[in-house]
C-alpha cells in the first residue's frame, strides 16, 4: 500500500469513518474495470459508473464486494449535465466523503477530418470534454469544500501529437489536458489534486480495430503497448500521491 493511501486510511480510522471511497467513471471499460480492481485491492470502498453496460459493471461489483470495502455501481450518460447532478448525489448518498475520481469514460471515431460529419464531431465533443467538464464540475465543488480529492483523468497521447483519422479525438483530448491542467492551477490551495495519465494502447472496444498489430509497434522503442496492470498501478499511485498536481504521466513508450 502507498504512503499516501495509508496516510488517507488511517484518517478515514482516526475519524471512525468508512474506508476512502474513490468513483470510476467508465468502470465498466477495460482500462475503468482494472481500475477499480486496483483501489478495491488497497481497501477502497469503489463507485463503478456505467452508462449501457450495466452487466459488466455488476461483474465487477461482485468482485470487488468485501466485508469491509464496498462496491457499488451507478448509471448515467456522461454528456447529461441532469445525468452527472443526479449521479453525484447518489455516490454521497452512498458515501457522503468521496476522496477520490478517475475519468476513464470516453469514445473514438476514426474518420479523417474532411469527412467528420457535424453530427459525429458534436458527439465526440459531448462525451470526451463536456462529459469530463460536467463531472469536473460536480467533483471539484465537492473536492473544494472537503478541502481535498483527487481528480485522475485517463487522457492520450494523442492530445499532443495529433493522429491520422483522429482529429475529433485528439481535439477532444487536447481541451482535456487543458482543463486538467486549469483546474490543478485553480483548485490547488484547496488541496485538490488534477492529473492525467496517458495509457497507451489497449485492447478494447475503444481501440477496436485501430489496435496496432506486431507489425505496427515500430513506434513504440519497447516493441510492445503498455500492460493493462501497469496502467492501472500508475493511476492508482498518481490518486494517492499527495503532492502531485497538474502533470500529465505518459505510460505510452511511442516517442512524441
Amino acid at each position: 500500500m502507498s504512503s499516501a493511501s495509508t496516510h488517507t486510511i488511517q484518517h478515514r480510522e482516526q475519524s471512525s469513518a468508512a474506508p476512502p471511497a474513490v468513483l470510476v467513471l467508465g468502470g465498466s471499460g477495460v482500462i475503468g474495470s482494472a481500475v477499480c480492481l486496483r483501489f478495491a485491492q488497497d481497501g477502497w470502498n469503489v463507485g463503478v459508473h456505467y452508462h449501457d453496460r450495466r452487466d459488466a459493471a455488476d461483474a465487477i461489483v461482485r468482485q470487488i464486494e468485501h466485508p469491509v470495502h464496498k462496491s457499488r455501481s451507478f448509471q448515467a450518460d456522461v454528456s447529461d449535465g441532469r445525468q452527472i447532478h443526479t449521479l453525484f448525489n447518489q455516490v454521497q448518498t452512498v458515501w457522503p466523503e468521496l476522496d477520490a475520481i478517475v475519468w476513464a469514460a470516453g469514445a473514438t471515431i476514426n474518420r479523417l477530418t474532411v469527412r467528420i460529419t457535424p453530427a459525429e464531431w458534436e458527439h465526440m465533443l459531448h462525451v470526451n470534454l463536456t462529459g469530463l467538464f460536467l463531472c469536473l464540475q460536480q467533483g471539484l465543488r465537492l473536492f473544494s469544500e472537503q478541502r481535498g480529492g483527487a481528480v485522475t483523468v485517463v487522457n492520450s497521447l494523442s492530445s499532443t501529437m495529433g493522429g491520422t483519422g483522429q482529429a475529433a479525438y485528439a481535439a477532444c483530448k487536447a481541451g482535456a489536458l487543458g482543463l486538467v491542467k486549469s483546474a490543478a492551477k485553480e483548485l490547488g490551495k484547496a488541496n485538490v489534486r488534477v492529473n492525467a495519465v496517458f495509457p497507451g494502447w489497449q485492447r478494447s472496444p475503444l481501440a477496436g480495430d485501430a489496435f496496432p498489430g506486431p507489425d505496427q509497434l515500430h513506434a513504440h522503442v519497447l516493441g510492445r503497448t503498455p500492460s493493462l496492470d501497469e496502467v492501472a498501478d500508475l493511476i492508482y499511485r498518481v490518486t494517492t500521491s499527495r503532492d502531485i498536481s497538474g502533470q500529465a504521466y505518459n505510460l505510452d513508450n511511442r516517442i512524441r
